[in-house]
């Protein structure tokens, strides 16, 4: 008997054991199982508000064994053998395509897709698991979507933050971002700005592998930013742009109209020739003539959307509207406009000054109207505003009459009007969009102000400020075309030992700790001292006859008008000492030349000039490690001519 016993004993504890270990492993699975779905996505990140268009998705795929899909609003994602399909685009055709699935990567795996939209709109995230007849599916992921971003420079504050005005993006013409307060919480969109290699090289150098998107060149169609051939544009994208893993954005023309010659060359491919003078031109120019060879241009084919920039003196919303269903029409591919801006004058019937208050209305209809409808569009991915200042003095042109469309003042970084109603629209339903309080709205009595002007007769410039809301700055210093100066608040100073021409006033105001500057604004005002000529009454004519015929004055060559100078090329480099010594052709006519320096290509940031006979000056005392713009334009009784392009130099020793 006590074997008997003794076997069943061994029996039931043998089977309880086993039962013991199938529960102990179907518990580790249920819990492995609901660990995975609680934690399955890692990106986006739950409740974030996201730029529309393609979005990264990084989910677990550890769990052996399973196939794995991404869902966005309970609908698969397709693919077309090389992408997803743009469903929002390109409506539900699914002939040739396919549920994109991916494997298991084995223990503390993750894996990347995308999801696109562009419904600006609450979004949810699902990933479904599947293996044999058994699937489960993840715990949701909520994300926001929105097309809304601002173009934001450097030059631009540091005081204003994006995160208010509700925007998804930014860029700031940089391949990196501020990382400060102004866009804590909003993504940054990289660009490789463009201009000469050394110059892409830089940038690339500086790219911050943050985004998915880059950027492409900026207004490469003129002489002012990029100035770049279509075809130069070409080499060097190829060459730094295509290697890179991301969604790529084409350059932004100049060119409102949504049909750049520039941007169909550089997408589509063309045909050029070289002419005896070493420029180029277009080949049907000169089709059959056997003295030119053509140039065939490849195609640029790796550019997820084109981009558009769109100018206007007057408020033309079906304008804008129309060139990018130019755009579209031409290219099929998804549009961003990345600077919507209105331009004026003081001087005439463009001006859309901020001190105009029936105009800051119109603007912002205007403004409202434009973002309406871009939001209807869906191949539309997304916009951008471009804020000049409150009193359009960012440097950037001579348009005076824009502060109207100022969304902050670039000192104080409070919002205006448009700012509040551009913060509050376009923004996806149940977000919980930031507001802008009374307290940090602008007032145009309380703004920072600055001026310099010339007084002929007495031969002085009146120098004035205001520093606003930034009166508890305890320290200001001024310069004189980067002299040291020292003069009253609505002082004269004595300007008779300097050159006619233009003379640049820069304000540079401290923080508390009297050394680090938070605002640096500059004022031009110009010295002529030429003799105004008055124009008298006629002596009334004798009643009689003169005794003698009048004597008729000879007849003298017409006088050829005055020509303003053409451009000059400079060069240049970094000399020991933290100088750098630049060196540029002489222009035929030229009496004097502007020399102009600056901490960043659109000449905005530390800005300084000087008006200089020769064709040489050393710059000294520059900052180690950083970098420097330089160009120069000839002046002559006509005027001042073009800018030289725009040389590019590092402090390195």
């Amino acid at each position: 008997m006590k074997k008997v016993f003794k076997s069943i004993s061994v029996l039931v504890l043998s089977l309880a054991l086993t039962v013991s270990g199938l529960t102990f492993v179907q518990t580790a699975k249920a819990d492995a199982i609901s660990d995975w779905k609680a934690n399955a996505i890692k990106t986006p990140t739950e409740g974030n508000l996201l730029g529309a268009g393609y979005i990264d998705v990084e989910f677990d795929n550890s769990l052996s064994g399973y196939f794995y899909e991404v869902f966005l609003d309970n609908e698969p994602v397709y693919w077309d053998g090389n992408s997803i399909v743009n469903l929002d685009i390109d409506g539900e055709t699914f002939a040739g395509k396919t549920r994109r699935e991916y494997p298991s990567g084995g223990s503390g795996s993750t894996t990347t897709s995308e999801v696109y939209t562009t419904k600006v709109a609450k979004h949810e995230i699902t990933i479904k698991a599947t293996k044999g007849s058994e699937t489960i599916v993840s715990n949701p992921r909520t994300f926001y979507v929105s097309k809304k971003g601002l173009a934001m420079g450097d030059d631009m504050g540091n005081k204003m933050q994006l995160k208010k005005l509700n925007c998804s993006w930014y860029y700031n013409w940089n391949s990196f971002g501020f990382h400060n307060n102004i866009d804590d919480g909003v993504a940054h969109m990289p660009m490789i700005w463009g201009g000469p290699e050394e110059d892409i090289q830089q940038q690339v150098a500086e790219y911050e592998n943050d985004s998915n998107y880059i950027l492409g060149f900026n207004e490469p169609d003129i002489a002012g930013q990029a100035n770049m051939a279509f075809f130069e544009g070409t080499d060097m994208w190829k060459k730094y742009i295509s290697p890179m893993n991301k969604r790529k954005v084409s350059p932004a023309p100049a060119s409102p109209g949504g049909n750049s010659q520039w941007l169909k060359s550089f997408i589509k491919g063309d045909t050029i020739c070289w002419l005896p003078d070493g420029s180029w031109d277009y080949y049907y120019m000169y089709e059959g003539d056997p003295a030119y060879t053509p140039v065939n241009i490849e195609s640029v084919d790796d550019c997820d959307a084109v981009c558009l920039h769109s100018y206007q003196n007057k408020m033309n919303s079906r304008g804008l509207v129309n060139a990018v269903k130019n755009l579209w029409n031409t290219y099929h591919k998804p549009v961003w406009v990345t600077e919507i801006g209105l331009f004026g004058s003081k001087s005439d019937s463009t001006d859309m000054s901020y001190e105009n208050a029936e105009k800051r209305a119109e603007i912002q209809e205007f403004m409202k109207t434009v973002v309406n409808e871009l939001e209807a569009l869906p191949y539309v991915e997304r916009y951008c505003w471009f804020s000049y200042d409150v009193e359009s003095a960012n440097a950037i042109d001579n348009f005076d009459g824009s502060g109207g469309t100022s969304m902050f003042e670039y000192t104080s970084g409070l919002y205006t009007e448009l700012g509040k109603a551009y913060s509050e629209i376009a923004n996806p339903a149940g977000y919980s969009a930031n507001t802008i309080s009374d307290s940090e709205m602008f007032n145009w009595d309380t703004r920072v102000k600055y001026a310099a002007s010339y007084n002929k007769s007495k031969d002085t410039a009146t120098i004035s400020w205001d520093k606003g809301t930034l009166d508890a700055m305890p320290k200001m210093d001024i310069t004189l075309d980067d002299n040291p100066i020292e003069v009253e608040n609505g002082g004269e100073i004595d300007v008779s030992s300097l050159d006619e021409g233009k003379h640049i006033i820069t304000f540079n105001l401290y923080a508390e700790d009297g050394t680090t500057v938070i605002l640096t604004k500059t004022r031009g005002f110009v010295i002529d001292r030429a003799e105004e000529t008055t124009t008298e009454a006629p002596t009334q004519a004798p009643t009689q006859a003169p005794t003698q015929a009048p004597t008729v004055a000879p007849t003298k060559a017409p006088v050829k008008p005055a020509v303003k100078p053409g451009k000059t090329t400079i060069k240049g480099k970094n000399v020991k000492k933290k100088s750098a010594k630049l060196s540029w052709s002489a222009v035929s006519g030229a009496k004097k030349y502007k020399f102009n320096w600056a901490m960043n290509k659109k000449f905005t940031k530390k800005s300084k000039t000087k008006i200089i006979t020769k064709t040489f000056f050393k710059v000294k005392k520059l900052k180690k490690k950083k970098t420097y713009y330089f160009r120069v334009a000839a002046i002559n009784n006509a005027g001042t001519g073009p800018w030289s392009n725009t040389k590019k130099i590092k402090i390195k020793k």
